[in-house]
């Protein structure tokens, strides 16, 4: 029997025994069970009959994929009420790979297989013959091409290529086998396109019709404002989109399709070329409808999916809502689940480390202000307020079913130790000059502090409340200033805050080499801070930003091998000593981290995992294989 929720959950270390061993291999395909008669929902048995379908046999690839249900077979039918904005949630998207349950591992999935050569310089990818898009045309290489040449590398349409694709080629060797070619070796990719889902694929056959390579763009300017969009390129954005409220019905390879959508709700009916069956040879998915509702605010989704209006969520949801759900759990038929957020600090914290004030610059460069500050927490208080005892005080690193984990990195200044936070302080000559129990800087004058912050996904707010008074105990104080999301984009992106937090994602192993966002300076964006100037003079070549010193540029030396490198032992080394690196340095300052997250399952919802991890890295539901949750109506009482 697997584990269930217990220590292990507290710690947010999920075991392997949680989930069905097949999760954790290649997927089996019909042949290696020995299937040979497949059977479909009953909702398309019309279809079929009339000949608007082919028998589903026709439908399937040359050897379907098998997915193990986490319990049980399941039974066809029903309908599904989700949320606007989570219809990812019961309807992973279908890419070549797929990510594994504890988020180390990058499966095959519409691909059998995926192999570097040429020192990780070329990517080879044998597709499975025969699976479909939702219209039945074939999955093919002439798909990953279309979007390589004509969506990423097409500048009107992607400003900004992602670095990995950055100077790559395609080559086809047949329908199923094609490769990239990349200028630098990419031995990361196959994690990108697992976590990345349907991204880098696209329906080459329905889509040419409305790209300008294909088709005169006149006439799709015509065509554009006749719909009212302002250009062909917008007329492209709208027609490859599945989520706009025009409907153009285009070809999709995940378990579901539109059907009709509404300013207030959307439809979504079986795909009838899904290419997977459970291990009977039921064609997946089970539910043949999703329903979803527009609702205005995470307050509205919570009170709603608190009085049993919804089968299965969990997008901005709070720790803060778990007792809510837990108290109305029975009354309104459903459970709670808790899985943890495989972050490695809900809440980060971060100190400009190139501040264009060179005064605050010199203060948080010196590690003595960033380990008084780490000290200066005190974090199981916070664990008690704001997460009821049940997550995990540590410092900023991985989490710790990653293969770069090390207890001590966890552990790093993250005692709470308020005198010898006060001694470093001292020793740095921040005093309190004039006995008002605040802290000046070493020149006499104000030492002045803004957070600012925008709210989201994590307990923010309480969390930032509770440290900065902590921080105040210890003469340091730090001015709150809550911010919108649009103005901290462009004020971290311009390097301008004091400092910032944001909840530290990409600390699984399927992000955490490729966007180690929190430990190099690799990326500017809204969410790292601290290393803003640095990152912008590596990614410009040393023509922008501020040029780093020595122990800056030893952390992106360390990068560049470990993204390069085809060897795991060289690059489990290089991130361990770039996660050594934040753990004496505490580059950034973690609190609270594998936070409690409360997901909500009507109890007719079967199959869904009691385990499972729930964020960014995850994709939420995507490695938990919701193609193979079903609905069993409650049995009526006499």
């Amino acid at each position: 029997m697997r584990e269930r929720q217990g220590e292990a959950k507290i710690r947010g270390d999920i075991p392997h025994s949680a989930w069905p061993a097949s999760w954790f291999e290649p997927p089996r395909t019909a042949s290696m069970v020995g299937l040979t008669q497949f059977r479909q929902s009953p909702m398309l048995d019309d279809a079929v009959a009339t000949g608007a379908l082919p028998p589903v046999v026709e439908r399937l690839p040359d050897d379907p994929i098998v997915a193990e249900p986490y319990e049980s077979i399941g039974k066809y039918g029903g309908t599904a009420s989700i949320f606007d904005g989570g219809l990812d949630l019961l309807n992973p998207p279908g890419g070549a790979f797929r990510v594994g349950p504890q988020l180390q591992l990058n499966l095959p999935n519409y691909a059998e297989s995926g192999e570097f050569s040429d020192g990780g310089r070329t990517l080879t990818i044998q597709l499975r013959p025969g699976v479909r898009w939702s219209d039945g045309h074939l999955l093919t290489a002439d798909d990953f091409e279309f979007d390589l040449m004509h969506i990423e590398f097409n500048d009107q349409i992607t400003p900004v290529v992602t670095p990995m694709l950055q100077g790559a080629t395609i080559e086809k060797h047949g329908p199923y086998r094609f490769s990239f070619r990349f200028a630098e070796p990419q031995p990361l990719f196959l994690k990108k396109l697992a976590h990345s889902g349907d991204n880098y694929v696209a329906p080459a056959h329905f889509l040419r019709r409305y790209h300008p390579s294909f088709t005169d763009v006149e006439q799709l300017t015509r065509e554009a404002e006749e719909l009212g969009v302002e250009d062909w390129r917008k007329y492209f954005e709208v027609v490859n989109s599945t989520r706009d409220l025009l409907v153009f019905h285009r070809p999709v390879l995940s378990p579901y399709m539109v059907v009709s959508k509404s300013s207030t709700r959307s439809r979504f009916q079986r795909n009838p070329y899904y290419p997977k069956v459970d291990p009977e040879g039921n064609q997946l998915p089970y539910i043949d409808y999703i329903e979803t509702q527009l609702v205005a605010t995470a307050e509205i989704k919570s009170a709603k999916a608190s009085t049993g209006q919804v089968t299965f969520s969990g997008r901005q949801f709070m720790t803060a809502d778990i007792p809510l759900f837990k108290r109305f759990e029975r009354e309104n038929g459903y459970s709670t689940y808790i899985w943890p957020r495989p972050y490695g600090s809900d809440v980060v914290f971060q100190f400009n480390l190139t501040h264009p004030d060179e005064r605050l610059r010199h203060i948080f460069q010196d590690v003595r202000f960033r380990r008084a500050m780490s000290l200066a927490i005190d974090r199981d208080e916070v664990n008690d307020i704001v997460y009821f005892g049940q997550a995990v005080p540590r410092q900023l690193t991985v989490v710790p079913s990653s293969r770069y984990f090390e207890p001590e990195f966890a552990r790093a200044y993250a005692d709470f130790d308020p005198e010898r936070a006060r001694q470093l302080l001292d020793e740095m000559g921040l005093v309190d000059v004039d006995g008002d129990g605040v802290r000046e800087a070493p020149d006499g004058e104000a030492l002045d502090i803004t957070l600012e912050y925008t709210l989201g996904e994590t307990p923010k707010q309480p969390t930032v409340e509770l440290v900065t008074a902590h921080w105040g105990e210890v003469g340091v104080r730090v001015n709150r200033k809550q911010i919108s999301g649009a103005l901290q984009s462009t004020r971290a992106n311009a390097g301008l805050m004091d400092m910032s937090i944001w909840h530290a994602d990409r600390n699984a192993d399927i992000l955490f080499p490729i966007e180690p966002f929190w430990y190099v300076p690799m990326h500017v964006g809204q969410e790292p801070l601290l290393f803003s100037r640095w990152a912008r003079w590596y990614l410009s070549g040393g023509t922008k930003g501020m040029e780093p010193p020595p122990e800056i540029k030893q952390l992106i030396q360390w990068w560049e091998v470990l993204r390069r490198t085809s060897d795991m032992e060289e690059r489990i080394d290089m991130g361990k000593r770039i996660l050594r690196s934040q753990a004496e340095n505490v580059w950034s300052i973690g609190v609270i981290g594998l936070g409690p997250h409360p997901v909500v399952v009507k109890n007719e919802l079967k199959n869904v995992p009691r385990d499972g991890y729930w964020g960014w890295d995850s994709r939420w539901s995507w490695p938990y294989y919701p193609e193979t949750w079903y609905l069993e109506p409650a049995s009526k009482s006499n």
